[in-house]
């Protein structure tokens, strides 16, 4: 092996050591870190496991039409292996976020320039979007390893460093498993961008190198077979799964209308925070984008690149710009792959240069950033210096409704100067990194070792976030209802029956932690309603009418109310059949039988 292949050996090595410490070694936790849709997407793949059918998904024993399976299967899978745990559940994302790191370096390496692969590599691993998404049971990192795959055979294949048929194939193959994990989109953003790219280089004269036929049928036998059996297996489910999950959550008109949309400034605004520390190096990018003359069948592959990254990065964020019934933060995240790596060559072309002044001016920039992160954190860890704090975080954290957990960011609000006081530790420890990190970068930057700036910075960002890792388990017993369901198990006898006030994403880990299914009383606008109209579903929906004779009945019933609905719920129920059994995590349990009876 030459020395240059011994030195990407290396780096590739170095690449999949450091992502697994960051992304297997944080995906161990006290518990589920979502009581909204990490649970509940748990509760799907358990569910998987135990019917042995993985081809209709069910939650809580009600059909569920409105997800692609691929996240489910994998989770089911590794349940499977590993036995339930949320270790298990997190994995599938962990390994994504792994191959997404490795095949980063090796897009780059291939179109740009090793030290650009290099630098894409960590920007994947160590933006802050990348680390925050994959704490929760979404299917962004794989699919956004799946568009990788894809517009990294087509390049190979376009620019002629892979034989046609193995590359087109090959992206086929891959567009048919994006589809089954994102749904539509997993189609329509690799064509949209292929024909973006193709259009503006001009180029459709090549389109028989495509094999389309054979490339589409590849795409059909691996995509359509799940579609078919779902549309057999579940009447309406391609109303409810194309129609009205999809066409009718982009134009917002989907039912039920338990979604939001983020204001586009904002969302645009959030992209720069998911893709820091290396958004901060985005004046480099621009400099980079192909000059329209040059767009061309003659373009030299790394133009090609260039160009093509431009074009998926535009063609998502655009498309989510456009469509304004459903933006979430985490939107974009199909289009970062291809910011890092865009960024990744600006920094590595700025390095190369004579004088190396833009790099220096965003070195000092980061630096005094650093520093004024560092000095409003320690204000903030001295206001509640003189707190006290007796008992566990929770107490301290303010509570919200359901709904205002929306925003992927939300729970942020809940910090009290008091839950501050209780993390001192881990913020004190995220606080180090980071400056030490930003101050040492602008160092080596001063002093032109370039390559070792970049690579301080990444490695300060892995430390801030196993700080910010080490603080939300600080947080579970406000994000999850773990401990309210194990207390129920404990009183839990035959006959016994568990329900929540409002929808299942009131608390979804009750169900997943004490393994039972639960009622949902007075529940509105729900996913799970779609799927209750089956003939065989269990009667699972509740009202006054038919939630009360339950109550009043011989077998005791746990019922779970969010603490803003305590009061509601106190109206409703009979006031000498209602007792307390436990609260937490802004949630109480009522039961309809004297503790301990």
């Amino acid at each position: 092996m030459t020395k240059a292949g011994i030195k990407t050996l290396w780096i590739a090595l170095s690449l999949l050591v450091f992502s697994s410490l960051l992304y297997i070694g944080t995906a161990r936790g006290s518990a589920l870190v979502d009581d909204d849709i990490d649970a509940a997407h748990a509760l799907v793949a358990r569910e998987m496991l135990q019917r042995h059918n993985y081809v209709i998904m069910y939650m809580d024993g009600i059909r569920y039409l409105i997800r692609a399976p691929m996240h489910f299967w994998m989770v089911a899978a590794s349940y499977a292996m590993l036995g339930e745990s949320e270790f298990a559940t997190r994995l599938p994302l962990a390994l994504s976020m792994i191959g997404l790191v490795l095949l980063t370096f090796a897009f780059g390496r291939r179109f740009l320039s090793e030290r650009a692969g290099l630098y894409g590599a960590l920007a994947v691993a160590t933006s802050v979007g990348m680390f925050i998404f994959t704490r929760v049971m979404i299917p962004e990192a794989i699919y956004a390893l799946e568009f990788t795959a894809i517009f990294y055979l087509f390049l190979r294949s376009w620019t002629g460093s892979l034989d046609p048929r193995a590359g087109y194939w090959g992206a086929a193959a891959v567009c048919a498993l994006a589809m089954l994990t994102r749904g539509p989109i997993g189609l329509l953003f690799p064509a949209g961008v292929i024909f973006v790219f193709i259009t503006l280089t001009r180029s459709w004269r090549r389109w028989r190198e495509l094999h389309l036929l054979s490339s589409f049928a590849i795409f059909f036998a691996i995509a359509a077979p799940w579609h078919i059996l779902a549309g057999l297996r579940a009447p309406g489910f391609y109303w409810a799964y194309f129609v009205n999950e999809n066409i009718n959550r982009a134009l917002g008109t989907r039912l039920p209308h338990d979604y939001s949309a983020v204001p586009l400034w904002l969302w645009w605004l959030e992209l720069f925070v998911w893709i820091f520390p290396w958004s901060l190096f985005a004046p480099l990018v621009f400099r980079e984008f192909p000059s329209p003359r040059a767009w061309g069948r003659n373009m030299d592959p790394s133009a090609q690149a260039r160009l093509f990254l431009f074009v998926w990065a535009g063609v998502i964020l655009l498309f989510f710009s456009i469509e304004s019934g459903s933006r979430m933060e985490y939107y974009s995240f199909g289009a970062w792959p291809a910011l890092a790596l865009l960024l990744a060559f600006g920094i590595a072309t700025a390095e190369q240069a004579s004088d190396g002044r833009s790099l220096r001016l965003i070195g000092r920039a980061m630096a005094v950033l650093g520093a004024l992160f560092a000095g409003a954190a320690a204000c903030f860890l001295w206001v509640p210096s003189h707190i006290l704090v007796p008992g566990s975080i929770s107490a301290h954290l303010k509570t919200h409704g359901v709904d205002f957990y929306h925003s992927s960011m939300a729970h942020i609000l809940d910090l009290t100067p008091e839950a501050v006081a209780d993390l001192r530790g881990p913020v004190i420890i995220a606080v180090s990194s980071f400056f030490a990190a930003f101050l040492a970068a602008w160092i080596l930057r001063e002093r032109k070792r370039q390559v070792a700036s970049t690579v301080i910075l990444a490695l300060g960002m892995a430390g801030f976030f196993f700080a910010a890792y080490d603080a939300n388990n600080a947080f579970t017993s406000s994000l999850s209802s773990r401990s309210l369901a194990l207390k129920i198990n404990e009183s839990l006898r035959p006959g016994d029956q568990i329900a929540l006030y409002g929808d299942i994403r009131v608390a979804p880990s009750i169900a997943f932690y004490s393994h039972q299914r639960v009622l949902l009383y007075n529940a509105t606008g729900s996913n799970l309603e779609f799927g209750s109209h089956y003939p065989d579903a269990p009667k699972t929906f509740f009202t006054d009418r038919d939630f009360l004779p339950l109550w009043e009945g011989q077998n005791r019933v746990f019922l779970v109310v969010p603490a803003e609905k305590n009061a509601e719920v106190l109206k409703r129920l009979p006031e000498n059949s209602t007792w307390i059994l436990a609260a937490a995590a802004g949630k109480t349990v009522y039961v309809n039988h004297p503790p301990g009876t």
